[in-house]
């Protein structure tokens, strides 16, 4: 009967802790080349904005191209003599042994990770206009706007609200011409319809007294006024209510003076019958 034994060694490749420790030493590798390359390029960026400057670029710091003898992972059976035996520990496998010795060789001599150098210059690199600025121009204080330009703007802009607003003070008329003119007839103090013809006299075109030509004047702007026309409408409307219930309460009065008279009769002819 053959033994399955491959599957109680520490050192199978196919066992679950061997492929997870796998798994997890690509996954921090390829971390590592990922910082390597960003570090790499923020370097290889500062150098090229203080070369567009002007300035002094900084100096490259990579990792050397071939690693140290001291970095490799040592064979198994190999151990540094200067260190002395390294042993096992409690509960721990041959895989793990050799790792730890190997971090504990290559993290001494480990190469420190280099820092782009800081640029010197704090200048932006773009101006206001999009360009590229190899020389930055000094800051320019903020200006005043002149006062002239400035009221010319507001007028500017109060003039294209105009076009489109409504004020209070635009009821008048343009410049406010309707209230130095005499203002609309709505405007006047008397309310009348009278009001609604400034500027016509009481006397005709042969220069006569006319009394009548105001009235005239007024009935014909009154008569071409819609709001004249919407009160001229209910004025009629409430005559012609007030006659309705005039015509009822007279219709109701004589109904009640024939009920009296009906009840008089009434009473007239039982003591007629009564006397009989």
């Amino acid at each position: 009967m053959p033994l399955h034994l491959l599957g109680k060694k520490s050192w199978n490749v196919y066992n679950a802790a061997n492929i997870a420790r796998v798994r997890r030493d690509e996954a921090a590798a390829q971390a590592r080349e990922e910082a390597d390359e960003q570090r790499m390029q923020e370097a290889d960026a500062a150098r090229r904005l203080a070369i567009l400057r002007g300035e002094i670029p900084p100096p490259l710091q990579g990792p050397s191209s071939q690693p140290s003898p001291d970095a490799l992972p040592p064979s198994r059976g190999h151990h540094d003599e200067r260190a002395g035996r390294k042993r096992k520990r409690h509960g721990e496998d041959d895989t793990d042994f050799e790792m730890r010795v190997a971090r504990s060789r290559a993290s001494p001599h480990a190469p420190p990770a280099s820092k782009p150098a800081p640029s010197s210059s704090s200048a932006p690199l773009v101006d206001s206009r999009g360009h590229i600025a190899l020389f930055s121009a000094p800051p320019q204080p903020p200006r005043e706007p002149h006062p002239e330009a400035a009221r010319e703007a507001a007028r500017k802009d109060r003039e294209l609200k105009d076009q489109y607003q409504m004020r209070l003070v635009n009821a008048a008329g343009r410049d406010g011409a309707g209230l130095t003119d005499g203002g609309p007839w709505y405007a006047s103090a008397e309310g009348e319809v009278s009001a609604a013809a400034p500027g016509v006299t009481d006397k005709n075109v042969w220069g006569r007294d006319d009394p009548g030509r105001r009235d005239r004047a007024a009935a014909r702007m009154g008569a071409s006024d819609p709001l004249a026309l919407m009160q001229k409408g209910a004025r009629m409307v409430r005559e012609l209510e007030k006659g309705r219930r005039r015509e009822v309460e007279e219709r109701e009065r004589e109904m009640g003076e024939m009920e009296r008279e009906e009840r008089r009769e009434r009473k007239r002819e039982r003591r007629r019958e009564e006397r009989a």
